[in-house]
């Protein structure tokens, strides 16, 4: 879920999701930022790799 800010989006938990029946609780995890923003490996950094390691 993304939130413009924090204060949006804890009145988003105290009010919206908390209050939901059968929600008892909610742990969140922040990103402070990205690592990356495509997932995987580029194919020439691991052929390279692989044929160094060969």
């Amino acid at each position: 879920m993304g939130s413009p800010d924090l204060s949006t989006f804890q009145s988003f938990l105290t009010g919206d999701l908390l209050t939901t029946p059968n929600v008892a609780s909610v742990k969140t995890s922040l990103v402070i930022r990205g690592a990356k923003d495509e997932p995987g490996v580029p194919f020439d950094v691991l052929e390279e790799r692989l044929l160094r390691e060969a």
